[in-house]
């Protein structure tokens, strides 16, 4: 008997809202063309992989093996490791619990179990312009109404934050933030700034969601006391170890007053029921040795090297004709070019020229800024970094004639 071939499938697989309404990852489409030969990328905010623990990794695995063996590879409790959050707990979070602390497969899965806790359609959430664009990526399948607040190197602009709240018509959901070294503009929080914002959206009953993925990553010396130890009663700490040890190990967490978790645990029952037990003891038993300090404080040398390199290249490069400030931390150089450069056409003609980094539209909620882009600087040899920013000049050459 013959097969029945339907001309349009459309009519049977019929997506959801949600669907249509979450934006495709720009980088993740942009690291599909790395591979491309004599392209060179600056996209995606990949740590150096030569860094990566992988013989410690290896004697952790046999260890746990030999002393905890199948039960490594069995289903696990939902809300994870216990003695790695109690370490989290400590570090991170003086006087709170590991009862308060949810693992979670890596810090993405910790926005979408937020989302789907705060946001109904159409409700109004705060952010920083610009913002993380897979933050963005994850509250858009949740459609609320995004409300931007301008970021500017000491933090959010205060007063256009105080009218927001002054005049909205419904209560914020909550204030998605990255105080530390943030993705895409690398700047990070005042301790003024992080003091009044906390204060401000206190009295008003709006939570926090303060994002702390690259809060290890300081260059000089230690940031301001995060948002979460400063009002732990209305923020919730999303954190991972992506950046500090290896992203493929896929852990984050979330740190919320034991009510909110409670709820977080159901939801991600529904999810996924756990996160992998094995890739959990893999990261406990690395940062409760010893070994993980060192490890911090070579990924942080290494990358103020590389930070200062990507600097000079770019110093030498472009001298004045863009604004320019060395970083004192994270993974990311924002560049901001006058005005009249278009850099969703400066990246599509940096693809021509065999180069890959993100146009800043991307990375921002409502009417996008048109003249940023996003630099990786801790994945790239130096090397790298200086043809990279040489294909970079000859492409920003040919659009203003410099």
């Amino acid at each position: 008997m013959g097969k029945l071939i339907l001309e349009n499938t459309s009519e049977i697989f019929r997506p959801s809202a949600r669907t249509e309404r979450t934006p495709a990852s720009v980088t993740r489409d942009i690291l599909k063309v790395i591979d491309t030969p004599g392209m060179i990328s600056f996209a995606g905010g990949l740590p150096d992989d030569s860094l990566f623990p992988i013989q410690d990794l290896k004697n952790i695995f046999e260890t746990s093996i030999s002393k905890k063996g199948a039960r490594l590879f069995q289903y696990a409790d939902t809300q994870g490791h216990s003695e790695l959050r109690a370490w989290i707990a400590n570090r991170y979070y003086p006087g709170s619990s590991a009862e308060e602390i949810l693992l979670t497969s890596g810090s993405q899965q910790a926005l979408d179990l937020l989302s789907r806790y705060f946001i109904e359609e159409g409700s109004p959430i705060l952010l920083e312009r610009p913002s993380y664009l897979g933050a963005i990526q994850v509250f858009s399948s949740y459609a609320p109404s995004f409300i931007g607040i301008n970021y500017g190197e000491e933090g959010p602009d205060m007063e256009e934050l105080k009218y927001v709240l002054a005049t909205s018509s419904e209560k914020p959901k909550f204030f998605y933030c990255i105080p530390d070294f943030q993705n895409p503009s690398s700047y990070s929080y005042s301790l003024e700034i992080r003091n009044s914002i906390s204060k401000l959206l206190l009295e008003n009953g709006i939570p926090i969601l303060e994002d702390t993925a690259y809060r290890e990553l300081y260059f000089e010396e230690e940031l301001p006391i995060s948002l979460c130890e400063l009002g732990p009663e209305h923020t919730i700490s999303i954190g991972t170890f992506s950046k500090t040890l290896a992203p493929g190990l896929r852990i984050g967490w979330i740190k919320a007053p034991k009510k909110i978790l409670k709820d977080l645990i159901v939801q991600k029952q529904s999810m996924d029921l756990h996160s992998p037990t094995l890739n959990q003891e893999l990261v406990y038993g690395f940062v409760s040795s010893s070994k993980y300090e060192k490890h911090l404080s070579l990924i942080r040398k290494t990358y103020q090297k590389k930070s200062g390199h990507t600097f000079d290249c770019l110093q030498k490069y472009f001298r004045n004709t863009i604004s320019l400030k060395i970083s004192k931390g994270g993974l990311f150089y924002w560049l901001e070019f006058p005005q009249e450069i278009d850099t969703d056409l400066l990246f599509r003609k940096c693809l021509e020229k065999g180069l890959a980094a993100v146009p800043g539209s991307s990375f921002f909620v409502g009417k996008p800024e048109t003249n940023h882009l996003r630099w990786n600087f801790s994945n790239a040899s130096e090397e790298q970094t200086k043809l990279g920013i040489e294909r970079l000049f000859e492409v920003y050459k040919e659009m203003t004639k410099v």
